[in-house]
């Protein structure tokens, strides 16, 4: 076993997509943004090692949709004892992602925090953030071509998931997808009603019910256009502006998980 420690952005990605084929498992320690940098990396080797996690950030939530524990003792024994499951990968553009690309409204404020209110509030740092970027006026037109047909509408929010979990909050009425089906889920917030934040806020807090307003599409492929100045987050990340093609690879890559998470967020599970 050899340690690895991140020297500055982007270092993993390097370091991932390098030492890939000289091993089986990457235990990457980290948050959301680390575990990104490491797949982002792996995903352009040809071959690519499985991945396991020991959570260390602020929001975790791809180890908690993998349903991965906090304790790296806990953590460690459902990889001594589990096997790895082949998982979807998603891409934006030249970048892979996990679970989570959004624009507009709340999608920038991950990377908006400073270090110092995250480690002085933690999770409550986003939420303050969250508050003010509420008061902010987004208005943007998208047009979106989907596998079903196409939508043309002015948004504040596009937020696409490929889980239930974004945030740090659970949407148990969001998606409905599996994380080995091939498919992403994406939900356009449009702003064609009255007192639009309070009803924006209303489907959250309501585990993500969609509001008659809204669209949701459930996709292979997004091919996306869009205003030069919106800015795209994925899994926390800033990852580009304007137009963009997001697709799945299906069954992409070797992750370990909870057993009850194969059990309910994937198709079959071998015997």
């Amino acid at each position: 076993m050899d340690v690895y420690e991140s020297k500055g952005k982007n270092d993993l990605n390097n370091y991932a997509f390098k030492m890939a084929s000289s091993y089986d498992v990457f235990l990457v320690c980290g948050g959301d943004g680390t575990i990104n940098e490491v797949i982002n990396g792996v995903m352009k080797s040809e071959i690519k090692p499985a991945i396991a996690i020991i959570p260390c950030g602020t929001a975790n939530d791809i180890a908690a949709i993998l349903g991965i524990p906090k304790n790296y003792k806990r953590a460690l024994k459902i990889y001594f004892k589990e096997k790895p499951m082949l998982m979807d990968i998603n891409q934006m553009n030249d970048r892979y992602f996990v679970y989570a690309a959004a624009s507009g409204v709340l999608s920038k404020i991950s990377y908006d925090i400073s270090r110092n209110a995250l480690n002085r509030y933690g999770y409550l740092a986003y939420v303050f953030e969250g508050m003010k970027d509420l008061a902010q006026d987004y208005s943007y037109k998208v047009n979106i071509k989907h596998d079903e047909g196409q939508l043309l509408t002015e948004c504040m929010m596009v937020l696409g998931l490929s889980s239930n979990r974004v945030g740090g909050m659970r949407l148990y009425n969001f998606s409905h997808s599996k994380l080995n089906d091939g498919l992403f889920e994406l939900r356009v917030f449009t702003r064609k009603r009255r007192f639009r934040r309070f009803r924006f806020l209303s489907s959250f807090l309501r585990g993500g019910r969609k509001l008659r307003e809204d669209y949701h599409i459930t996709s292979s492929k997004l091919d996306i256009k869009t205003d030069d100045h919106v800015v795209w987050n994925t899994d926390g990340e800033q990852a580009a502006t304007g137009d963009v093609l997001i697709q799945v690879h299906a069954n992409a890559l070797k992750v370990y998980m909870h057993p009850k998470v194969k059990r309910k967020q994937f198709n079959s599970v071998p015997k």
